[in-house]
């Protein structure tokens, strides 16, 4: 029994010490985790806080260059900066630069259509390349236009072989007005989201050219311009330079006396002519040799600084290179800047007050013996009497408003606005008719001012100035 009992002591001392073992390294390990905030050391320094003098310096051993001079607070807060919001700078950072970034930005509305050029010789074969160049090239795959020539179709193939998806086709196929059996044709693929009205204004085959002529509406274009007519050429390589170029000078000149304002875009294998010969004001932007150390495919416009061209790899088996034509081209509004202007309008009521002055006026205190003092002085008072009656305005011109805009057009235009925000479609519908015809009359009325002036010999640039009040 007494060796039981001391054993039963020897276990009960053992849990124990165990039991105290445990509660101390718990306790300890409590202590170690304890996680203190910001509010609590500050607590924690501030119920230390003492004044800040030498005598604490001494007392602390602390060195003389780390020391705060005497009088110091007892806790320094930092000051508390909030960061500035990228929407808050003045320059952002991290915007790059360049006309293929800029087109990224907005790949579907550019200024003009980015343009991609290449000479297939039988699209049919090359489709495969084609997708896998769209899958590929981020630049290609959001082109608004695409032009291939010498694409080799035929009416034995449908448009489901050669469609791509999102974009509409257009194709013309050589016939036998050109004196050939095969080769030849045109086709051209317009994105979606870059237009979704455009259609086929003129087609022509002949031996010595192949155009087809396309109208755009795109959804977006600046003011200044009213349309994108696309031109797309091929010239045999033996064909008669003289007569197709005289074609295109011809087609492209009605093009223009019908949309004066629009850009007009000549793209295609031209092989040895050169349109600049017939037409000299339109620029080429093709620097770079497209087969072997020939120039072949060119791009033209009607405007200067349009375009920039890049040159791309072959398209499948294809002699020729690829090109991408990048805009380059500034809208008025971004490159010019609105001029302030100030005119003077006549309220209602403001013609009788200027009679009943006139009516009131004592004329005879302006009579001079000097016939010239006579007429300075009453021309002076008739000018201040109009000014007491009108009311002068602050305007804006932007150089790219049309110069029909008159203030009968902006009335109707913001009555248009007006409506379409009321949600009444009754009302909606006649203010949208009504400035249909307030346009329509504002036209005529600009067309009739410089038909006079130019009868006149008047110059049509005052007239513009003066239209655009």
């Amino acid at each position: 029994m007494a060796a039981r009992s001391d054993a039963a002591a020897h276990g009960s001392l053992f849990w124990l010490c165990t039991v105290c073992f445990l509660f101390v390294c718990v306790n300890t390990l409590e202590q170690a985790t304890y996680i203190y905030s910001r509010m609590d050391l500050f607590d924690i320094g501030m119920s230390c806080r003492s004044d800040i003098t030498a005598d604490f310096h001494r007392t602390n051993n602390i060195p003389e260059d780390i020391a705060r001079p005497p009088g110091s607070p007892w806790i320094v807060f930092g000051p508390v900066k909030q960061r500035r919001r990228r929407r808050e700078r003045k320059q952002k950072r991290g915007c790059h630069a360049g006309l293929l970034a800029r087109l990224r930005k907005r790949p579907h509305r550019p200024p003009l259509p980015s343009l991609f050029l290449a000479n297939a010789r039988s699209i049919v074969h090359k489709m495969e390349e084609l997708e896998v160049l769209l899958a590929a090239n981020t630049n290609v795959r959001d082109c608004c236009v695409m032009i291939i020539t010498e694409s080799w179709l035929h009416s034995r193939i449908p448009d489901a072989a050669v469609q791509l998806p999102g974009r509409s086709t257009h194709r013309y196929d050589r016939n036998s007005a050109s004196g050939k059996s095969r080769g030849g044709g045109l086709c051209v693929y317009i994105h979606n989201d870059w237009c979704m009205d455009s259609r086929v204004t003129h087609t022509h085959c002949s031996p010595y050219l192949e155009v087809m002529s396309i109208m755009c509406r795109p959804f977006y274009l600046p003011r200044e311009l009213t349309g994108v007519i696309i031109n797309t050429v091929y010239i045999p390589p033996d064909a008669n330079a003289s007569i197709a170029l005289d074609h295109l000078q011809s087609l492209i000149n009605k093009q223009q006396r019908s949309h004066p304002d629009g850009v007009h875009i000549v793209a295609g294998d031209f092989n040895h002519a050169c349109l600049k010969n017939v037409l000299p004001k339109f620029v080429q932007y093709v620097r770079c040799t497209t087969r072997g150390k020939n120039t072949l495919d060119r791009v033209y416009s009607n405007l200067k600084h349009a375009y920039r061209a890049v040159p791309l790899p072959h398209l499948g088996l294809s002699d020729h290179l690829s090109l991408l034509l990048i805009p380059a081209y500034t809208p008025l509004r971004s490159k010019t800047k609105p001029v302030v202007k100030y005119i003077r309008t006549w309220p209602e009521g403001a013609l009788s007050l200027l009679q009943d002055c006139f009516e009131h006026t004592v004329w005879d205190i302006f009579e001079q013996s000097n016939l010239e003092e006579h007429t300075e002085a009453v021309l002076s008072y008739i000018k201040f009497c109009t000014d007491t009656v009108t009311v002068e305005k602050r305007i804006r011109v932007y150089p790219n408003q049309k110069p029909w805009m008159t203030t009968a057009v902006r009335s109707l235009l913001n009555s248009r606005d007006t409506a379409f925000r009321s949600g009444d479609a009754a009302q909606y519908s006649m203010a949208r008719a009504n400035l249909r015809r307030g346009i329509k009359a504002a036209k005529e009325d600009y067309k009739g001012k410089v038909e006079v002036n130019l009868a006149h010999n008047k110059h049509v640039e005052t007239l513009k100035a003066n239209s655009a009040r």
